[in-house]
């Protein structure tokens, strides 16, 4: 058994050489036989262990099995942090199930320990009858391809760790037998008894019955069955990952732009599955078939502003032919910049940056259809410019109109979406609208026969490199 494991751990490489790794063990077979093993490893892989006991003060026998986690550790020379956590007050902020609200605080206490001590990352005991049961649970559920495949042998959490599982080949009786053999002495939870559980009913009943109706092999059929799903999810997952790109016209933190006319050019699964990756990014933690229909019904209505509200303070609206995700921010604050000229001036609040360039007119190429761009006439301008967002009641002339106009009311006329119009900015001369950027230029500033030079701005994104050379912020 020892070296099976042993070949599972070197084959997937789910260990390397000096990691020190965090063993999450609650006391019961499955982790006491882990930890037994990956001790008597451990010399032999180069990795140190740290034991990890989360008390989730849920049972009358909690703080037995702290003792007892504790005592098996110190046995072994090993050391040994145990965690208690309050899974009540996060079931009250969540609404979610007794179980799920355990196993989030649970890896979240696993992840707080990994991090104190330098673990690289943690190991559970989660095995393969644990495997089938997930696949029979999601089955139940109306679960989807990426849910049966059940949960992989290793895998990264956000903050960087690996879960990693080196008995994910290992069956229960194997594990009981290993106990056995080794004079291990295992806790045993009372609560894996009952029938109040779903789980448990589908481990004391549901298997039960189908090994006896077709057959002990069932439960290796069912794993063969998982772990060819899990190959085609990770097929479709690169599938979709190249899908997401062509459709996704920008991502940024909690934040996805994607281009619906794209997005309708996609089989309805594919439309699917980047939905679901979008709402991911976006910051909804779980979302479910429902929250992915909803969007896609979202991309097709008539309006061309819908919007909708999903979990986690995340919203969807349309933007014409856009579809945003994200969470709302607070507006941006762009007040009475001065425009570098010549230079580039910064406006981090919008994630934008203006830049300037004097040319003489014989250099400059007219009419220039980038809206991104103005030319201005330099000579009718008062500098400095400043640049600021719109305010109740802005009025401007716009290029060609026989008078000015309501700046909002521009906006709308060129169908600039409602959510991007407080993002616009504004350059001033004087007290007089140069330049809607990326809107319209001013009539009075137009370039003439009489133009001599030309001020050239130019509105575009900022990235990184930008960063040391920007000499404006926000």
């Amino acid at each position: 058994m020892r070296e099976r494991v042993l070949r599972t751990i070197q084959k997937n490489q789910l260990f390397l050489p000096g990691q020190k790794v965090v063993v999450a063990v609650s006391g019961g077979p499955d982790s006491l036989m882990l930890l037994h093993v990956l001790w008597e490893l451990s010399a032999k892989l180069g990795i140190t262990l740290h034991v990890a006991h989360i008390h989730h003060g849920l049972r009358a026998e909690s703080d037995q099995e702290a003792v007892a986690v504790k005592k098996m550790a110190l046995g072994l020379g090993l050391p040994v942090s145990v965690s208690r956590v309050n899974v009540g007050n996060r079931r009250q902020k969540t609404g979610t199930s007794l179980q799920a609200t355990a196993r989030q605080v649970r890896y979240g206490a696993l992840e707080r320990i990994a991090h104190r001590v330098g673990a690289a990352c943690i190991a559970t005991a989660h095995h393969r009858d644990d495997l089938v049961e997930t696949l029979l649970l999601r089955l139940l559920s109306g679960s989807g391809l990426d849910g049966l495949k059940g949960f992989p042998m290793q895998r990264v959490l956000p903050s960087g760790l690996s879960v990693v599982r080196p008995l994910y080949d290992v069956t229960r009786k194997e594990i009981e037998a290993y106990c056995r053999t080794y004079k291990l002495k295992p806790l045993h939870d009372p609560t894996n008894r009952k029938a109040d559980y779903l789980r448990n009913r589908v481990r004391l009943r549901l298997l039960p019955f189908l090994e006896r109706e077709f057959g002990s092999h069932v439960r290796q059929s069912l794993a063969r069955v998982a772990a060819l799903l899990g190959q085609d999810s990770t097929l479709l997952t690169e599938v979709t990952s190249d899908a997401f790109a062509r459709v996704c016209e920008t991502a940024g933190r909690n934040s996805v732009v994607l281009n619906i006319n794209k997005l309708h050019a996609l089989p309805p699964a594919l439309q699917a599955r980047v939905v679901r990756s979008a709402l991911w990014q976006s910051g909804v933690k779980r979302p479910g078939r429902l929250h992915v229909e909803q969007v896609v019904a979202l991309t097709k209505k008539e309006s061309p502003s819908a919007q909708l509200t999903l979990p986690d303070e995340v919203r969807a609206w349309r933007q014409y032919h856009r579809l945003c995700i994200g969470r709302p921010e607070a507006e941006p604050q762009i007040e009475g910049i001065e425009v570098v000229v010549p230079g580039q001036t910064c406006l981090k609040s919008v994630g934008q940056k203006i830049e300037a360039e004097i040319r003489p007119v014989q250099e400059v190429s007219l009419p220039s259809s980038d809206r991104n761009q103005a030319c201005l006439d330099l000579d009718r301008l008062k500098m400095p410019l400043v640049v600021r967002r719109r305010k109740p009641g802005d009025r401007m002339h716009p290029l060609g109109a026989p008078g000015k106009r309501k700046v909002k009311k521009v906006l709308a006329d060129r169908k600039v979406p409602r959510r991007q119009r407080e993002e616009v900015p504004l350059v001033l001369s004087g007290e007089e609208i140069a330049w809607l950027g990326g809107v319209e230029i001013a009539e009075p500033f137009r370039i003439t026969k009489d133009t001599k030079r030309v001020l050239l701005l130019r509105l575009d994104s900022i990235r990184e490199k930008d960063d040391a050379e920007c000499q404006r912020n926000t």
